[in-house]
C-alpha cells in the first residue's frame, strides 16, 4: 500500500505531460484529464482509510533511506489534505468544462492546473524541507501562468503584486532552508524534529522558524502581507478562483501547523503568540474589506483571507482542542469557500456580471441557486447548525478558556462582519429586482450542470454541520498525530533502505 503513496504526485504530473505532448485541444483531452482526477480521487481516498488514526505511511525514493533520500509520508493530516485537493480539483474541472466549450479552450489551461495539482500534493507528501520548497516552485510557476494565461489588459496588472510577493517568499524560503541546514546539518523533516528538540531554547531554532513562519504566513494571506490575494483572485475564471481559494492559502496553513505542531519543539511561545496577534488582525481589516467590495468575487476574496484568520488563531493558541479545531475548519472552509465561488460564477453567467450593482432577481429566476447560496453564506457566518458554526465555537472557545478575551471578541466581531457582507451580496444579487434583464451567457443546460456540482459540494458541507461529533474526532485523530513528534521521527528514520540515518 504504501507504494500508493507517489500517486497524487505522479499522476498530474504524468496527465500534465500527456496533455502536453500529444496534439491539439481536444473533447479526447477532457476525458483524459477527467478519469485521471477521478483517479487521484480514489487513491486519496484509499491512502486516508491507511493513514488517518494510524502509524504514517513513509516511501524513500531510489531506496535511499533517511536522511540521504527525499521521504514521502502520509499522516492523517496529510492524507485529508489530499482527499479535499483531489475533490476540489475534480469539481473545478468538471465545472471548468462547462465554463468553455472545447472549441474555445485555452490549450494550456488543463495542463497547468494537472500541475498546480501536483505542486500541492507534492507539499502533503513531503518529508524533506528542500523539496517543500520544490513542491512550492512547481505549484508557484504553475499559479502565475494560470493567473496570467486568460487575463486581459486590464486585469493583468493584477496579478504583479501576486507575482512579486511570492517571488519575495521564495527567496525568504530559500535562505530559510540555507539557515535551516547550517542550524541542523540536514534537511529532513524528521531528523530536524529530532535536532530542534535537543537544541531547545538555543536562538538559531527561534530564528529559523521565525523565518519560516514569514514564508508560510505570506503564503496563507497572513496580514500585512494579504494584499497581493484579494485583487489577483477576482481576475481568475470562476473554476480557477474556487480551486485557488480552496487549496492555495491552505497549503500555508498546512505547513505552519507542520513546522510548529511536528518539526520544532512546542516551547516556541514567542512565535505562537504573534500568529495569534496576525490572525486577529488578518481576522478583522479582511472582513472589513470585503465589506468595501461592490462584485462578488472581490466580496469573497476578502471573506477568504478572514476566515484564514480563524485557522491562524487556532494555531497561535496551540492547545491540543485548538489544532483539532483549525484541522476541523480548514476541511469546512475548503467546501464551502470553493462552492461559494462557483455559485458566484453560476450568478455571473446567469446575469452577465458579478457586480451587485448590475444584478438582482436570482431569487426569482434560480431559487435553487438562492438556497445553495444562502447555506454556504450562513455556515461561512458561523450559524448553527451549519460546519463553520462549530469551528468557529471551538476556536473561540479556547481563546477564552487561554484568556485571550480580546481575540474571541475579534472573532466574534469579523464572524458579525462576515454576515453583513453575505447579506450584501443576497440582498443585492438575489433578493432586489433585476437592474437589467440579462439573457445567460452560457446555455441553460450548462447552467443546470454547474448547479449540480455545486450542490454536490454544498451536500458534503452539510453533512460536515450535522455530523460535526463524527469529523470532530477525525480532525482529533489528525492533530494528535501531528502532535506527537516521536511516531513522526519513528517512521521515517527507521524506514529501510539504503545508507539509513545515523
Amino acid at each position: 500500500m504504501n507504494s500508493l503513496v507517489i500517486a497524487p504526485f505522479a499522476l498530474p504530473i504524468a496527465t500534465a505531460l500527456l496533455c502536453l505532448f500529444t496534439g491539439r485541444v481536444g473533447v479526447w483531452r477532457r476525458w483524459v484529464v477527467g478519469i485521471s482526477a477521478f483517479a487521484q480521487l480514489v487513491a486519496a481516498f484509499i491512502l486516508a482509510t491507511q493513514a488517518v488514526g494510524q502509524s504514517p505511511l513513509v516511501v524513500v525514493m531510489g531506496g535511499w533511506a533517511a536522511p540521504l533520500g527525499v521521504a514521502l509520508v502520509v499522516d492523517g493530516l496529510a492524507a485529508l489534505m489530499l482527499c479535499l485537493s483531489a475533490l476540489v480539483a475534480f469539481v473545478c474541472i468538471l465545472y471548468s468544462y462547462l465554463e468553455l466549450q472545447v472549441e474555445v479552450e485555452q490549450p494550456m489551461r488543463l495542463p497547468l492546473m494537472q500541475l498546480l495539482v501536483a505542486g500541492i500534493n507534492l507539499t502533503f507528501l513531503t518529508g524533506d524541507l528542500f523539496n517543500l520548497f520544490v513542491a512550492f516552485e512547481i505549484r508557484r510557476v504553475a499559479s502565475y501562468a494560470l493567473l496570467t494565461l486568460e487575463a486581459n489588459d486590464r486585469h493583468i496588472k493584477e496579478a504583479f503584486p501576486y507575482l512579486a510577493v511570492n517571488i519575495f517568499a521564495s527567496g525568504i524560503f530559500l535562505i530559510s532552508a540555507g539557515l535551516a541546514y547550517a542550524v541542523f546539518g540536514t534537511l529532513n523533516l524528521a531528523q530536524i524534529s529530532e535536532r530542534a528538540a535537543a537544541m531547545e531554547g538555543e536562538f538559531s531554532v527561534l530564528l529559523v522558524m521565525l523565518m519560516l513562519m514569514v514564508v508560510f504566513g505570506i503564503k496563507a494571506g497572513v496580514f500585512p502581507l494579504y494584499y497581493w490575494l484579494p485583487n489577483s483572485y477576482p481576475i481568475l475564471p470562476y473554476s480557477l478562483s474556487a480551486l485557488y481559494c480552496g487549496m492555495l492559502t491552505k497549503v500555508g496553513v498546512y505547513v505552519l501547523l507542520r513546522m510548529l505542531c511536528t518539526v520544532f519543539p512546542h516551547s516556541l511561545d514567542r512565535v505562537h503568540i504573534v500568529l495569534a496577534l496576525l490572525a486577529g488582525a488578518t481576522m478583522l481589516m479582511a472582513a472589513l474589506g470585503a465589506i468595501s467590495r461592490n462584485f462578488i468575487r472581490g466580496i469573497l476574496s476578502f471573506q477568504h483571507v478572514s476566515q484564514i484568520g480563524y485557522m491562524i488563531l487556532a494555531i497561535g493558541l496551540f492547545t491540543p482542542m485548538a489544532i483539532t479545531a483549525c484541522v476541523f475548519y480548514v476541511i469546512h472552509h475548503i467546501l464551502v469557500k470553493s462552492s461559494l465561488f462557483l455559485i458566484g460564477g453560476i450568478a455571473f453567467f446567469r446575469s452577465g456580471s458579478d457586480h451587485l450593482e448590475r444584478m438582482g432577481a436570482l431569487w426569482k429566476l434560480r431559487p435553487l441557486l438562492g438556497c445553495l447560496f444562502l447555506i454556504q453564506a450562513l455556515s461561512l457566518s458561523g450559524i448553527p447548525p451549519l460546519s463553520g458554526f462549530w469551528g468557529k465555537y471551538v476556536v473561540i472557545s479556547e481563546s477564552l478558556n487561554e484568556g485571550h478575551y480580546w481575540l474571541a471578541a475579534i472573532a466574534l466581531l469579523a464572524s458579525l462582519l462576515t454576515m453583513v457582507s453575505m447579506m450584501k451580496i443576497w440582498l443585492k444579487a438575489f433578493w432586489d429586482k433585476a437592474r437589467v434583464e440579462q439573457a445567460p451567457t452560457i446555455s441553460r443546460r450548462a447552467l443546470r450542470g454547474m448547479t449540480l456540482i455545486v450542490a454536490v459540494m454544498v451536500f458534503f458541507s452539510l453533512c460536515i454541520g450535522f455530523n460535526a461529533e463524527f469529523f470532530l474526532k477525525i480532525a482529533q485523530s489528525a492533530a494528535e498525530g501531528l502532535m506527537d513528534q516521536s511516531i513522526y521521527r519513528e517512521s521515517v528514520l527507521q524506514t529501510l533502505g539504503k545508507g539509513g540515518a545515523e
